[in-house]
């Protein structure tokens, strides 16, 4: 048997080959100089740009190549096929793909059936329902090339962002092939820097959103790592993963994001989203008024409270219902559940300044077996509703206690998706809204809740039930909050809004509505005359009760609305007045938010030359901040300019300030800009162990032009010595940072 064993290095060596060493393929006739033939022209090993130019015409992109030098993307204005080139800094042609243009590629006829190969730098491919390929990217690369790939990727995300051009034509392609619009365009530069500050503070746009309550502007198509040793980031593997995606327009980017997350491997987290620009829109900060404050502080209370209780599941019964034969059980919620949900209504109404429900133990049962009896009336026919009939069979004790506490929500859901279901649409009661009002009931001092049922929150019947009587002060209740509105109370969208008077104002059939967002000046006009335009809605209800929508209304957290009731009716006086309330729209990841408390800045200083760049870096303090993201601002762009991501470049001769600002904290950054490179003696674009030499010969014959005197001046104290040699020679030798 030894004699059959194979050798353990011959073992590595043959893993070496698959993984590590350039593929080829014997599944295309094209010659082995030949890379690829697309719309009948063909493209070989040395083919220069300059052939490829006169083939298909100027390049409609290009770019930067991790490969060291250019990428070059030609497509046709109807976006049925697209052509993408890398080269190295010698202009030899690294990376290629397309996508149709009938293809012969080393591994591919395009409408090939498509076989997945997972070896070193096999690339990538699309294909279709099928299986068939439409489109490819290949490589004519060593090991040596995808190395230094790898190493430029990482230190410059230039190369990121000129991908997102050419992916944005692979994604319009593959829409245009199954008919459907593709509106979107490829990330604005300022957000794509913003995202990648982000990166380096541990966190993106897309957590970003979820943390600060953006979510509405920021749509999620894919997260995936990979282990990239078959392709390397490219236009046809980011684009093919928006196929069969579609956005509304307002949605105007399409954002295709990579983070490396293991260097050694290179492995890579890839994030895909759609982005509606108006969450980048500069909101003015609205102080919160005293009331609201106190009202602030309650909801955070309760909101403890109800993290303590669990906040999770509540299907959770100490005691089954039996609702599907006789004799019935209503069966019992666990105190635990019970008092979590408590707490989750309790939310809303600590927002309003409304007094809190307590948990009454004979209410929740009896809300139980109302519940019970309803499910089991449906099932067997029987009457139901509010005033179900007895069955035979249920005895007078069960079914006097379904029907006590008679103010009650019959409601869908289990017992703590009914309360934002109850809230946000009446549950078929949208204009007067009798489910939410009985949950913001001002005067009601107690409650309990019951369901039954199985599978999703919509198997479910339950109960609320309410008693009690508590004198108020409340003079209105509206949804959202008159006050602090929980926006996590309101998921699944808010439903049409509400205000309620309970004292000294009344509605009129002249009552009108104007909404206010004191944030960004948007104002909402909701008339008698355009109430029934197709996005508006208004009604008064009664004598205390208005009804009203505007579907055009964006809102997010930190929100602040003022909302104008014109033409009610002051009791006092019988007149005709206008009636002004503030929502605070609110999060619970907003009331728990942990503040940023300071911006660390590797430097606050920065010398900069005309032309010449520098990145500084801003971490926020804390790492477990909400809100990470950070803004550059330059206060004279003449001078110098400072992308999203902390690089500022010299463009004029001059001193300026980087303003850096993160929530709350305001950072600054004096940057000086001079029509050199300081320490770059022999001017030669550089500052390396070259000046130091050139500039100690010089400093030993003092044979110095004044322009080298004045590059050398590294201490800026006007002369050129030994001092400055000194401190560049600890420069060059990284034991200082700057010059």
């Amino acid at each position: 048997m030894k004699g059959k064993l194979i050798p353990i290095s011959l073992i590595v060596i043959l893993i070496l080959m698959v993984f590590y060493l350039p593929i080829s393929y014997a599944s295309t006739n094209l010659a082995s100089n030949e890379l690829l033939k697309i719309n009948g022209k063909t493209i070989t090993k040395t083919t220069t740009i300059s052939q490829i130019n006169s083939m298909f015409g100027q390049p409609k992109i290009t770019g930067n190549s991790a490969f060291g030098g250019n990428s070059y993307t030609y497509y046709d204005d109807e976006y049925t096929w697209m052509l993408h080139i890398e080269t190295d800094e010698n202009g030899v042609i690294k990376g290629y793909g397309c996508v149709n243009g009938n293809f012969v590629s080393k591994k591919y006829a395009q409408g090939d059936k498509y076989s997945s190969v997972i070896s070193y730098m096999s690339g990538s491919a699309i294909y279709d329902e099928d299986e068939k390929v439409n489109g490819i990217y290949e490589y004519n690369v060593t090991s040596s090339d995808v190395e230094k790939y790898k190493t430029n990727f990482l230190n410059s995300s230039k190369y990121l962002y000129d991908l997102q051009k050419s992916s944005l034509i692979v994604s319009k392609i593959l829409a245009k092939k199954h008919n459907y619009n593709f509106p979107q365009t490829y990330i604005d530069e300022d957000i794509f820097y913003m995202n990648e500050n982000l990166k380096y503070n541990g966190t993106d746009l897309y957590n970003f959103g979820k943390d600060t309550g953006k979510t509405k502007y920021i749509s999620f198509v894919l997260s995936r790592t990979d282990f990239c040793t078959n392709e390397l980031p490219n236009p046809v593997m980011l684009g093919r993963n928006t196929e069969n995606y579609t956005r509304a327009e307002n949605y105007k980017y399409v954002f295709y994001d990579m983070k490396v997350t293991d260097e050694d491997s290179f492995k890579i987290f890839t994030t895909i989203l759609f982005i509606d620009p108006e969450f980048m829109n500069q909101k003015d900060e609205v102080n919160l008024t005293e009331n609201e404050i106190s009202l602030l502080q309650d909801v955070r209370e309760k909101f403890e409270e109800y993290n303590q209780h669990g906040q999770a599941i509540v299907r959770n019964f100490d005691v089954e219902p039996q609702y599907s034969e006789l004799p019935l059980v209503a069966g019992k919620w666990s105190d635990m559940a019970l008092l979590m949900v408590t707490d989750y209504i309790n939310l809303a109404r600590a927002g309003l300044g409304l007094h809190q429900l307590e948990l009454n133990q004979d209410i929740a049962d009896a809300a139980q077996h109302k519940a019970t009896l309803v499910v089991y009336n449906n099932l067997k026919g029987y009457t139901s509703g509010h005033l179900p009939e007895q069955p035979e069979g249920v005895s007078d004790e069960f079914y006097n206690k379904a029907q006590s506490y008679m103010t009650e929500n019959l409601y869908t859901g289990d017992i703590q998706s009914s309360i934002p279901s109850a809230l946000n649409d009446g549950y078929g009661d949208p204009v007067e809204c009798g489910h939410r009002y009985n949950l913001l009931d001002p005067s009601a001092t107690e409650w309990g809740v019951g369901a039954v049922g199985s599978g999703l929150s919509f198997g479910w019947q339950g109960v609320h039930k309410f008693s009690g009587f508590e004198d108020y002060s409340n003079e209105l209740v509206a949804w959202p909050s008159n006050g602090i509105f929980t926006m996590d109370l309101a998921y699944n969208g808010i439903g049409n809004w509400t205000a309620r008077f309970y004292k000294n104002y009344s509605m009129s059939s002249d009552t009108e509505v104007t909404i206010k967002c004191l944030n960004s000046g948007k104002t909402y006009e909701i008339t008698n005359e355009n109430k029934n335009d197709s996005d508006k809605f208004l009604k008064v209800t009664g004598s205390d009760l208005v009804t009203f929508r505007d579907d055009t209304i964006a809102y997010e957290s930190g929100d602040i609305f003022e909302i104008t009731l014109h033409n009610v009716i002051d009791n006092s006086t019988k007149s005709k007045t206008d009636y002004t309330y503030r929502s605070v729209f609110m999060s619970f990841t907003e009331i728990n938010e942990n503040i940023v408390t300071d911006i660390e800045l590797n430097t606050d200083s920065v010398n900069l030359a005309m032309g010449a760049s520098k990145r500084v870096l801003a971490k926020v303090i804390p790492e477990d901040a909400t809100n990470k993201l950070i803004q550059f601002t330059s206060e004279n762009e003449n001078i110098a300019t400072v992308r999203q991501d902390g690089t500022i470049k010299g463009v004029g001769k001059g001193s300026t300030t980087i303003t850096v600002k993160c929530g709350g904290i305001t950072k600054e950054i004096t940057v000086k800009v001079n029509d050199f490179l300081k320490g770059d003696i022999n001017g030669d674009g550089a500052v390396d162990i070259i000046d130091l030499t050139y500039g100690l010969r010089k400093l030993e014959n003092r044979d110095i032009l004044p322009e080298e005197e004045q590059r050398g001046d590294v201490t800026g104290d006007g002369t050129y010595d030994i001092t400055d040699v000194t401190k560049l020679l600890r420069y060059l030798a990284r034991e200082i940072e700057e010059l």
